[in-house]
């Protein structure tokens, strides 16, 4: 099975970018309010309410070094619509080769992103921040403007060019920690945030000379490593529903969707606290529109997997047989080699601990990656912002119980 996948991460990737390019805006928070909204209408609010993929992502990502960047997302509420939720801030995350070299020119052009202690310490206390937790480096709260142009027959490059400001986070990572993640689950954290639909954002610089534009040198070796993390994904969601009522099941497969979201979700303390919403993952999948997403990053691992003869499906439900060991054995080959575990296939009677040893092996991943990510955000973020991050997330979680 695995082989079978391998061979078509390039296509399926493909295929998937082409999908986002090709959704409905309605399904993103930056178009889905109004697409016939005036220039008028866009200039009299500071902080507008749109965020077009193409341009503004973009530009975004373009405040920043672009040297060594081989890679760009964008994810959350404030990139893609979930339920009544209005845009919010804009979460991007940035691969790069060296990011050591990366922090020293950014440290140099925005100092005010960086916490006292690490506009103190320099590049090199920044570096080590770096290589911390789940080796992420998050910039929260941090306001930008940026010029935009626009791609939807809306004219905003007259005599005045637009300028937006929107409120981002931006996390940093290494294009090396990310495909270990991606593969291997080291931390489950980028790995998990890419289970779920997020929108690449373009690389192509807007530059004097076209010879200027950045060259992406790793972007199919991050496809390769994203499409065998969607693969696990869906072995272990799989997985995790052996010995429940019947174990000829048929599965509603946006049941799967959530229980993909909710991998990530595994021994967070943020979620066991109330420091996240609880209804995070249903918004995930099941606003309007996302469903859609999530079609269009695992319809071709179904249909692999259908042809493999390891389930049958049609358009709402999958049916899988978890009396055949066979069957069992070949998914868990699916996932990363520390979770290819024995135990896990499990005999006809045993097939319920199996599902619950999986869940707590992922939640041992999770857990304490989680916890110090969260205390590493006092030291990169600083005090006032973590604080302010931290309340939001009681905001939407603790009190919407």
């Amino acid at each position: 099975m695995m082989s079978s996948s391998s061979s078509l991460t390039l296509r399926r990737f493909y295929r998937w970018r082409s999908t986002i390019d090709t959704i409905p805006s309605r399904t993103f928070s930056s178009t889905i309010q109004n697409q016939d909204t005036t220039t008028e209408e866009r200039k009299q609010s500071k902080k507008s309410p749109l965020l077009t993929i193409n341009n503004e992502l973009s530009a975004i990502v373009n405040l920043f070094p672009t040297t060594g960047l081989d890679y760009a997302f964008g994810y959350g509420s404030g990139v893609l619509k979930q339920q009544s939720s209005s845009a919010g801030m804009v979460d991007v995350i940035l691969a790069v080769d060296d990011t050591y070299e990366w922090h020293k020119q950014n440290l140099e052009a925005h100092p005010h992103h960086y916490s006292g202690f690490a506009r103190v310490g320099g590049d090199r206390f920044v570096h080590w921040m770096q290589n911390l937790g789940a080796r992420l480096y998050f910039h929260p709260f941090v306001d930008v403007d940026i010029n935009i142009t626009s791609d939807d027959g809306i004219d905003v490059t007259n005599q005045h060019p637009t300028t937006i400001q929107r409120e981002i986070k931006y996390g940093i990572v290494s294009t090396d920690d990310l495909i270990e993640d991606l593969t291997c689950w080291k931390y489950l954290y980028l790995a998990g945030r890419m289970h779920k639909p997020t929108v690449e954002i373009d690389l192509i610089i807007n530059a004097e000379h076209e010879e200027q534009s950045i060259v992406v040198n790793r972007r199919d070796e991050i496809a390769e490593a994203q499409q065998q993390n969607l693969l696990a994904a869906v072995s272990a969601s799989i997985l995790l529903h052996g010995g429940e009522e019947s174990n000829d099941m048929i599965l509603p497969i946006i049941q799967i969707y959530n229980t993909i979201a909710g991998i990530s979700y595994a021994g967070d303390i943020r979620m066991q606290t109330g420091a996240e919403d609880p209804n995070k993952v249903k918004k995930l999948v099941e606003t309007p529109g996302m469903q859609a997403l999530w079609d269009g990053m695992y319809s071709t691992i179904f249909n692999d997997m259908q042809r493999s003869g390891i389930l049958t499906k049609d358009d709402v439900k999958l049916e899988i047989d978890f009396n055949d060991i066979a069957m069992r054995k070949q998914l868990i080959q699916n996932l990363p080699n520390r979770l290819q575990l024995d135990e896990i296939v499990g005999v006809k009677d045993s097939i319920l601990q199996g599902s619950k040893l999986l869940r707590a092996e992922l939640a041992r991943i999770v857990a304490p990656a989680a916890k110090s990510q969260s205390i590493k955000g006092f030291f990169s973020a600083g005090v006032s912002k973590s604080f302010k991050y931290a309340m939001a997330k009681f905001a939407k979680g603790r009190l919407k119980k």
